[in-house]
């Protein structure tokens, strides 16, 4: 193998037009991966160079990172004039000047003819080389290429393909939930008035909660239109399989219009809990201002992902359900401003209160108007349509009062009835 390789790099040297540039780019610029999963580095090839591009071959090194990576083999390797792969090398020339990349291994191809790569279309695919990202690596590495002779061949440029390792999960959900404020009954699907205007903050918003997360999106999520788009932030918990009260992991995320709950900054619709062991877990999903719903019994978790959909009739949630009807959807119950998990309308620390005290305090509000429109991200915007409006056409206050006077166990259909919200109160939030 080695001395095929030699070979192979002497050839290459003869007969490379000295005009030429020969350009490798990576199929993926990026890649996103987890601790003990595999990364796969395709290289691209174009020529810039006279006689139709044709050449005496390429060698190339692909450079990588030891300590975060573990070289797999090479795969699909473009057969014309190609050669054994190389074993892997110790980089202590540093060819490519990374010195955080300090092993190579050697691809090549040769055709003392230069008629490489032959009759092929360019850009060409020339194969995939696989790596296992090592358990406990955490952070951003690259591989690079370089060229294995250029001093009277053809000149050279090439582009690294970064890799992102985030901790693995080591349980996984898929989650889906619907959200009453911001549902249409007409297509099937929420809203999302504060994403398109501008309204949805970048970074989670449940510091007050007491949750410490430091989950962040980003603008092309953001900028995402459909049914993929984002509607809101929602709080994710699992908590322990004895009592559903003891919270253990809490996770930040964005609910998309069709329900489906996504990880904020890769939008992945596979929430992934790292340090978590796989075993029995309550999961719990929250919105700042509609009732929380629980699972109704613990969840096996595992890197396999467990799916659980709130917005089914069939799924049974913990307590008594009091999530709203619509058709054959159910939906998290709107109204909950003041975050104490009950809906009420009336009485001491009603829910309508805090919406007609964030309208009439406004300082924008000169004339201390109960009619006025509030702009902005606000837990009195109860139906999610970027402004808080206590009287008046789309106003928050009538699908709270609905909540009440039509729960089921509100017999005498009195405003002062208490909706209480199912989900058991938790410990402090991870």
């Amino acid at each position: 193998m080695k001395h095929s390789v030699s070979l192979a790099i002497a050839l290459l040297s003869l007969a490379m037009p000295v005009d030429a540039t020969q350009i490798i780019t990576p199929a993926e610029a990026s890649r996103v991966v987890s601790s003990g999963s595999v990364v796969t580095f395709a290289p691209v090839y174009r020529v810039l160079a006279p006689e139709q591009g044709l050449e005496t071959g390429l060698g190339l090194r692909v450079h990588f990172n030891a300590s975060a990576l573990q070289f797999n083999g090479v795969s699909g390797l473009f057969a014309y004039g190609v050669q054994p792969a190389g074993e892997v090398m110790v980089d202590t020339e540093d060819f490519d000047a990374d010195a955080t990349t300090d092993r190579y291994v050697i691809l090549a191809w040769v055709d003392v003819m230069a008629q490489w790569p032959g009759t092929d279309e360019l850009p060409l695919t020339l194969g995939a080389v696989s790596f296992n990202v090592k358990n406990g690596f955490v952070g951003t590495t690259y591989l690079r290429t370089t060229a294995i002779d250029t001093a009277d061949g053809a000149a050279f440029q090439s582009t690294p393909m970064q890799v992102d390792c985030t901790a693995a999960p080591q349980v996984a959900l898929k989650l889906k939930g619907l959200l009453q404020g911001a549902y249409v009954s007409v297509d099937g699907l929420m809203r999302d008035s504060l994403r398109s205007n501008g309204l949805l903050p970048m970074s989670q918003p449940y510091s007050a909660w007491g949750y410490a997360g430091n989950e962040t999106t980003t603008a092309a999520l953001l900028a995402t239109t459909g049914a993929d788009a984002p509607v809101d932030w929602v709080l994710v918990e699992l908590r322990d399989k004895a009592d559903g009260k003891t919270l253990l992991a809490s996770k930040a995320a964005l609910v998309q219009r069709d329900g489906d709950v996504m990880d904020a900054t890769t939008g992945s619709n596979t929430l992934g809990f790292a340090g978590v062991v796989a075993g029995n877990y309550y999961v719990a999903l929250r919105h700042r201002n509609h009732l929380g719903l629980l699972s109704a019994t613990p969840l096996s978790l595992s890197a396999t992902p467990t799916t659980l959909d709130f917005s089914q009739a069939t799924t049974q949630v913990y307590g008594k359900d009091v999530r709203s009807v619509q058709g054959s959807v159910r939906l998290l119950p709107t109204g909950d401003a003041n975050h104490d998990n009950k809906l009420i309308a009336g009485g001491l620390n009603n829910d309508k209160n805090i919406v007609l005290s964030k309208v009439l305090t406004d300082p924008s509000n000169l004339d201390i108007r109960t009619n006025f429109q509030l702009q902005g991200y606000y837990d009195s915007d109860l139906n999610l349509d970027g402004k808080t409006l206590y009287v008046g056409l789309d106003n928050d206050i009538n699908t709270l009062l609905a909540n009440i006077l039509l729960a089921p166990d509100n017999t005498t259909t009195s405003t002062n009835y208490i909706l209480l919200g199912s989900l058991p109160a938790s410990g402090s939030t991870p």
